[in-house]
C-alpha cells in the first residue's frame, strides 16, 4: 500500500519506517556525541541523504572579522578548492545569510531567494562569484552565539539537482533549530571563539575607494554603493535606508562620477582590488 509519508513525497509504509528509524538513529547521535568531529559523520550523511545536498557547510560568522570555516563538506574537488580560495576572501561579505546574521531574531532559518536582494541574480557579485560555486540554491540556519559571533549551517543544491522545494524547506525548519542549538552548546563547551581581528565592512571599504584620490564617497554614497553591489535595485536600495528610487538613482550617478566608472561590474572590480591588501 503506499501512503503519503515521510518528508517529501509518496512513499510505501516501509520505506518510511526506514526513513523514521534514520530520523531517530540521527537525533541520538546528535544528543550523544558532544565533538564536532565526532558528529561530522552522521550530520553530514544524514543531511545529504535527507536534503539531496551536495554541500553541506558551517560557518562561524563575526561582525568584525573574517569568517570561521568548522566544516566543509564539498564533494566536487573544483568547488571545495574555489571556496577554500575565495569564501573568506570576498564570498563572505556579500553572501545574503552572512549579511542577514545579525539581524534582530536569534535564529533563523531560509531558503536563500527567502532574503537575498530583488536582483541577486543579475548582480555582479553572484556572476564573479556566485555562479562559479555551481550552486543554484541554500538552505541556511543562522543562530546567535553572542553580539558579535553568529554559527551558520549551510546546504547547497547544485544546477544539475535543481533548487529546494517547499516541503524541503518546511522540514529543514523543523530540524535546523534542533541543530543550531546542539552545536552551540558543543561550541560553547569545547571552542574558544578568535580574537576578533577588525576588517573593514562594505561601506567602510566604499569610503575608502576614490577614482583620482580626492574624491571620497560620502557615508551615504558608501552606504548605496554597498547595497548596490550586494544586487539591490534602486527600488529596493531606497527601501532599505528610506529614500526614494530617484534619489538612489541620484546617488548613483554621483558614486559613477566619483570613482570614474560607469557601470556595476566596475564597482565590484573596484572592491576586489580593495580587498587585495587584507
Amino acid at each position: 500500500m503506499v501512503v503519503q509519508s515521510g518528508p517529501f513525497t509518496a512513499r510505501s509504509e516501509g520505506i518510511d519506517t526506514l526513513e523514521k528509524v534514520g530520523e531517530y538513529e540521527f537525533l541520538n547521535d546528535l544528543v550523544r556525541l558532544d565533538t564536532l568531529e565526532a558528529l561530522t559523520h552522521p550530520l553530514v550523511d544524514y543531511l545529504r541523504k535527507t536534503f539531496n545536498a551536495q554541500t553541506v557547510t558551517v560557518i562561524r560568522f563575526l561582525k568584525e572579522g573574517l569568517p570561521v570555516t568548522l566544516l566543509a563538506d564539498i564533494q566536487d574537488a573544483a568547488l571545495h578548492q574555489f571556496f577554500d580560495a575565495q569564501y573568506a576572501r570576498i564570498g563572505y561579505m556579500l553572501d545574503p545569510f552572512c549579511i542577514a546574521a545579525f539581524g534582530s531574531a536569534e535564529f533563523t532559518a531560509h531558503q536563500l531567494r527567502e532574503i537575498a536582494p530583488d536582483r541577486f541574480e543579475t548582480s555582479e557579485y553572484h556572476a564573479q562569484y556566485y555562479a562559479k560555486t555551481g550552486l543554484v540554491d541554500e538552505l541556511g540556519a543562522t543562530l546567535r552565539l553572542s553580539t558579535d559571533v553568529a554559527l551558520h549551517l549551510s546546504l547547497g543544491r547544485t544546477r544539475s539537482h535543481g533548487r529546494f522545494r517547499t516541503a524541503e524547506l518546511r522540514y529543514f525548519r523543523q530540524l535546523s533549530p534542533i541543530i543550531m542549538y546542539r552545536l552551540r552548546t558543543i561550541m560553547r563547551r569545547f571552542e574558544d571563539v578568535p580574537a576578533l581581528h577588525s576588517v573593514p565592512d562594505l561601506i567602510d571599504r566604499y569610503q575608502n575607494i576614490s577614482g583620482d584620490g580626492t574624491k571620497a564617497l560620502s557615508r551615504r554614497e558608501a552606504e548605496i554603493a554597498a547595497l548596490i553591489v550586494q544586487g539591490h535595485s534602486s527600488r529596493a536600495a531606497g527601501l532599505c535606508i528610506g529614500i526614494s528610487d530617484q534619489t538612489v538613482k541620484v546617488h548613483r550617478r554621483n558614486i559613477y562620477k566619483k570613482l570614474q566608472i560607469s557601470s556595476q561590474n566596475e564597482l565590484f572590480s573596484l572592491l576586489v582590488e580593495n580587498m587585495k591588501g587584507d
